[in-house]
């Protein structure tokens, strides 16, 4: 009687529109901008500036997933904040795939030490020292929008003094991004001062630069908009079209390194030992050839740590 209440069950479920049932699926990995707020709130990385902000985040991410933590755009980015590839990498430490399972905690954790590590950024800080940007405020929703776009890209906005000095390939300018964040109603976010410490009058003002700080068209960027070192570069590309970061694939590679040289050498002991059982060489011919194969393996392992 069990066995045919279930297989009733399935028989129903199998017969439900294909799109209710993805739907239903989608469910699971849909999140509110209440929740969001609530997650950056409790993130050990937010700073206490993004903590302030935090319905603005919440915003945000509904402008960039509608919510969902397993999105892709179909280009660079994941998640319900929309990380993209070298990012994830750099501060979750796995790849978009696994980052797309990612509960939201997990997600905003990452994000949120992105965030706060860009808020270092001299672009950032002058443009928060401005106070007014082409007749309007420079508000947390600014200043998220600025940081979520690309800081490069907040440069060539303000360079050109005008909200249209930049705009994606969808035609969002930061200032439209602030709107969407703000409600539009963009007078009411939190105005910075110190995003790095903000109210608490007792930092150094500069806050600790990023690598790569300074602005120059000429170099390779981040997500974020700071200069990337040549190695992140490289690390971030290879990471891009394989799949996996160099580290990982070299500790593949050391351990079939490994692997082939004990296969190797343990096949020549183990002959050793077979001659020396039939008599074909001495005891001491063995132990001989015995002491070479375990100096092999053992500057096998002395490179294998080195490198």
């Amino acid at each position: 009687m069990r066995r045919l209440f279930l297989s009733g069950i399935v028989r129903k479920l199998l017969s439900l529109p294909p799109t209710l049932l993805f739907a239903t699926a989608a469910l699971a990995v849909v999140v509110t901008a209440a929740q969001v707020a609530e997650a950056i709130r409790n993130s050990p990385n937010a700073t206490p500036w993004l903590r302030a902000n935090a319905d603005s985040v919440g915003s945000l991410a509904m402008f960039e997933s509608a919510g969902r933590t397993d999105v892709f755009n179909g280009s660079c980015c994941y998640g319900v904040l929309q990380m993209n590839t070298g990012n994830i990498w750099q501060y979750a430490g796995v790849s978009p795939k696994v980052f797309r399972t990612w509960s939201l905690e997990q997600q905003v954790n990452a994000w949120s030490q992105l965030t706060s590590d860009a808020m270092n950024n001299q672009i950032v800080r002058g443009f928060i020292a401005m106070g007014t940007f082409d007749g309007r405020p420079v508000d947390g929703s600014m200043v998220l929008a600025c940081v979520q776009l690309g800081i490069g890209n907040c440069q060539k906005m303000i360079k050109s003094g005008k909200c249209t000095g930049f705009a994606d390939i969808n035609g969002t300018t930061i200032c439209s991004m602030a709107n969407r964040i703000a409600g539009v109603n963009p007078g009411t976010g939190t105005t910075p001062t110190n995003p790095a410490n903000p109210g608490t009058g007792t930092g150094t003002g500069t806050g600790a630069p990023s690598p790569g700080i300074s602005y120059n068209v000429s170099c390779v960027r981040n997500a974020s908009g700071a200069c990337a070192s040549m190695s992140q570069a490289i690390n971030f590309g290879f990471a891009s079209g394989s799949g996996v970061s160099m580290s990982q694939l070299r500790s593949t590679i050391q351990l079939l390194l490994v692997a082939v040289t004990l296969l190797v050498v343990g096949s020549a002991m183990t002959g050793v030992w077979h001659n020396y059982a039939k008599g074909a060489i001495t005891k001491a011919d063995m132990i001989h050839y015995m002491q070479r194969g375990l100096v092999i393996v053992g500057m096998v392992f002395v490179v294998m740590t080195v490198l």
